[in-house]
């Protein structure tokens, strides 16, 4: 059903809180899909024609796009994985919805801006094409990885995609969105249903991987 009510719960001071919404989440948010069909990130974000095109993907270096906040999207993105792993957000459990060890700090300090992207991870994100179906907010969840971690949500429209530890796959890191200079995003139907954005995340990694020596060859420039 839809609504308009939201994942509460009094866990930060105002300063700390001011971070977050300074940092990236009062330039992101108003971007998301929308039940009227508009989608303004995605306008923002084709209002260049793509770099690549992939199997029905599109590739943006939106490192050329002065429209982009990339530090804004880095530090949302981050930030809704950091409250996902210092609380549960849902009642009466104690433990986090998500858990990212000894790496939870190093996000904690990115934050606040006392140091860079941290290392050992890769931040992909991924955008659906309008019209949007799926307008809902799907909390941070782990997906079954041997070597490493891979968490990902879904805002409105766009699926975010964080991958940690020392074992994250080379190639993945290539197209994350915090560490190439290109700053890629990939844009395509990554779902019909919402029931079945997350089953695509291994998918998506996948076209991401090969559109990559499209998006960034060796002599290219942002």
């Amino acid at each position: 059903m839809e609504s308009s009510r939201q994942v509460q719960y009094a866990l930060l001071c105002k300063p700390c809180e001011d971070v977050l919404n300074e940092g990236g989440e009062n330039w992101v948010v108003p971007l998301f899909a929308r039940y009227d069909g508009v989608f303004n990130f995605y306008d923002l974000l084709t209002n260049l024609t793509p770099d690549a095109t992939f199997e029905g993907f599109d590739g943006y270096a939106t490192a050329q796009n002065p429209d982009i906040k990339a530090d804004k999207l880095i530090h949302f993105a981050l930030g809704v994985f950091w409250k996902a792993a210092v609380h549960s957000w849902e009642g009466g459990k104690r433990q986090p919805l998500i858990e990212l060890g000894r790496y939870r700090e190093q996000v904690g300090t990115f934050l606040r801006g006392d140091t860079g992207f941290p290392e050992h991870m890769a931040l992909v994100i991924g955008v659906t094409r309008p019209p949007v179906k799926e307008i809902a907010f799907l909390a941070p969840f782990r997906t079954i990885e041997r070597a490493y971690h891979r968490f990902y949500f879904y805002t409105s429209g766009i699926l975010w995609t964080l991958s940690v530890g020392k074992a994250v796959d080379e190639e993945f890191r290539k197209v994350s969105f915090a560490t190439n200079p290109c700053r890629p995003i990939l844009v395509g139907n990554f779902s019909t249903d919402v029931k079945q954005v997350f089953g695509t995340v291994l998918q998506f990694a996948k076209k991401a991987r090969n559109l990559e020596k499209y998006l960034h060859p060796p002599k290219a420039k942002c």
